[in-house]
Parts: structure tokens; C-alpha cells; sequence
């Protein structure tokens, strides 16, 4: 069974100093599985954590969403939502879908959505981890394209994009990927790192990201 972490790290300009650097680093380490998360069932076990650092303080996906909830109640001065304005309700739900994969849960592989990271079965068992560019903030990064020719990828017929195998997972494996952009905004120039824990797992337990890695994939560029 494959189970995935993701850790995503957000922050500014303004926080691009060694100071709040090692403030971040103590965020992108593996996680226990909360207790009470389900830990039967099919298809990938996904787990993500979503992290936003302003100045000396990291606020986490929960937090974030919280506060628009928060924001949004103060706007209509505190009245509940009743469910009237459509838009509302999808953002309302997809905070509590955010919220639900940040506990952990069991995906359909086509539904799993990382930016850069592909997934794919192999046989016995494995599962075969690509990364590639995804064409959004900078640098680029471009190289040879494993999938060029097949007409099924969504990368068919793009050169000179980097589109690689990271690493192949038997059972009993795991491997991690590091990787990061910088995007500029109207808020300013921003930057995102993600580090992404894949374990081909015989037993899912809350302990299964805990462990030595067999593999790492880095594509971690020096962001000016």
C-alpha cells in the first residue's frame, strides 16, 4: 500500500533570512498519523501539511482556514451560513476537504493531485514516483522527457521538459522528494518549498512516515 505525506512551506520576501530558514526546517520533517484517522481502506493513503510562515510565526493549513472562517462570519456580521450563496458553500466544503486530508485519507490514484509529482503502478507491487516541471513560478527546469512519445501523458510531444523518474518503490521501500519555486505576485516575490514522503508500506500504521528513507530525489534550486 502507498502511503504519501506532503509538506508544503509558504512564506515572503521579507523572511528570507538564516534566522527564520532554520524556523522552517523544523516543519519539513515526517509526521505521526493522528489517532483516530482511519487506517484501512483502498487505493493511496494521503496525508498533507500545508504551513504559511509570517515573521516569527508558522501557521498551519487548519489555522489558515480557520481565520477565513472567521473573517467570513464577521462580514455577515456573525449571522451562521445558510447554505444561500453557492459560491460560499463550495469554498466551505473544500476547506473541510483540506482539513480532512490533513488528518489523512484514502484516495483513488487519478485523484491525486501534487504539484510535480506523478504516480503510477508497477508490476509486483511497486509504484513508479516521476517528477517533472509544471510550468508555474520560476526557475524552470528543463532536461529530457520520459514521456515525450506516449500520446496518453500529459506531457506528450512537450521537449525539453524536465519529466524524470525520481525513484521506484518495491514493497517495504520509501523514498522523498525536496523541491521549491519562487512566484512573484502583487503581494511581492514569494517562495514554496515541498517535501514529499512516499512509503510502499506492507502495514499502514500511525508510525509509517517515521523511518529511514532508501531514496531522495532533490531538485532544490537557490532562489535569489
Amino acid at each position: 500500500m502507498l502511503a504519501i505525506l506532503l509538506i508544503e512551506m509558504t512564506w515572503y520576501k521579507r523572511d528570507k533570512t538564516p534566522e527564520r530558514a532554520v524556523l522552517r526546517q523544523r516543519y519539513y520533517r515526517p509526521v505521526r498519523i493522528e489517532n483516530g484517522v482511519e487506517l484501512q481502506g483502498t487505493g493511496v493513503f494521503y496525508k498533507q501539511c500545508f504551513y504559511r510562515q509570517d515573521g516569527d510565526r508558522i501557521v498551519s493549513g487548519e489555522e489558515v482556514f480557520w481565520q477565513w472562517e472567521q473573517s467570513r462570519r464577521a462580514d455577515n456580521k456573525g449571522s451562521p451560513f445558510m447554505g444561500r450563496d453557492e459560491r460560499e458553500e463550495r469554498r466551505a466544503g473544500s476547506g473541510q476537504k483540506a482539513i480532512r486530508k490533513e488528518r489523512g485519507a484514502f484516495l483513488n490514484m487519478e485523484k491525486l493531485k501534487i504539484p510535480c509529482v506523478s504516480v503510477s503502478e508497477e508490476a509486483e507491487e511497486g509504484y513508479r514516483i516521476r517528477w517533472y516541471d509544471y510550468g508555474c513560478g520560476m526557475p524552470r527546469r528543463r532536461g529530457g522527457n520520459e514521456e515525450f512519445c506516449n500520446k496518453g501523458s500529459e506531457l506528450a510531444g512537450k521537449p525539453n521538459t524536465l519529466n524524470e523518474t525520481a525513484f521506484i518503490l518495491r514493497e517495504g521501500e520509501a523514498g522523498m522528494l525536496r523541491y521549491n519555486y519562487r512566484y512573484t505576485s502583487f503581494e511581492g516575490q514569494w517562495y514554496r518549498c515541498y517535501h514529499v514522503y512516499a512509503v510502499n508500506a506492507i502495514h499502514l500504521t500511525q508510525d509509517v512516515f517515521l523511518r529511514n528513507y532508501d531514496y531522495e530525489y532533490n531538485q532544490m534550486a537557490h532562489l535569489f
